[in-house]
């Protein structure tokens, strides 16, 4: 009986931080990106603050599918985008970890991309957790596709980060 209850409050505790963690978040922005004439994903950035500054950690990062994608689909454009930032050092470096997370996305689902203070990303799919990529720099290096200054999406950045 004691060991029902105990573990009852450890997931009743567990539920109550992850929810309130969550509920932290303060959205920054939000845009959909377009290709050619196709919508391929809407995304929104939050923080803790509502404000966000590259580098700073929490982030919560969703991009909501618009399109069915195979992973492999995904993994190949975030190396795209690594190469028009220059960071070639990196491409195709987590091909493997990011294939061992990602699931093939069907319109209508998401894959959330949430960092913790000490700026290590977990990834998210339709809420559940996938797994967290914990080398150093690489949820800067994954979040650059978005925010950094020289994206591809110059544009959709402003949306993101609230100008």
């Amino acid at each position: 009986m004691i060991a029902r209850l105990t573990k009852g409050l450890i997931i009743l505790s567990v539920l109550v931080c992850s929810r309130s963690f969550a509920a932290d978040f303060k959205v920054v922005g939000e845009a959909r990106f377009e290709y050619l004439f196709w919508d391929v994903y809407q995304a929104q950035l939050a923080t803790p603050s509502g404000i966000y500054q590259f580098g700073n950690h929490p982030t919560k990062l969703t991009l909501t599918y618009l399109r069915d994608f195979t992973a492999k689909d995904i993994i190949k454009a975030t190396n795209e985008q690594w190469q028009h930032l220059g960071k070639k050092e990196i491409i195709k470096k987590y091909d493997a970890q990011l294939a061992a997370l990602w699931p093939d996305i069907k319109k209508g689902e998401s894959l959330s991309f949430i960092t913790d203070e000490n700026g290590i990303g977990t990834f998210y799919f339709n809420d559940k957790k996938l797994g967290a990529i914990e080398q150093s720099g690489f949820a800067d290096d994954f979040l650059a596709i978005w925010l950094d200054a020289n994206t591809s999406e110059p544009q959709m950045r402003k949306q993101l980060i609230g100008q």
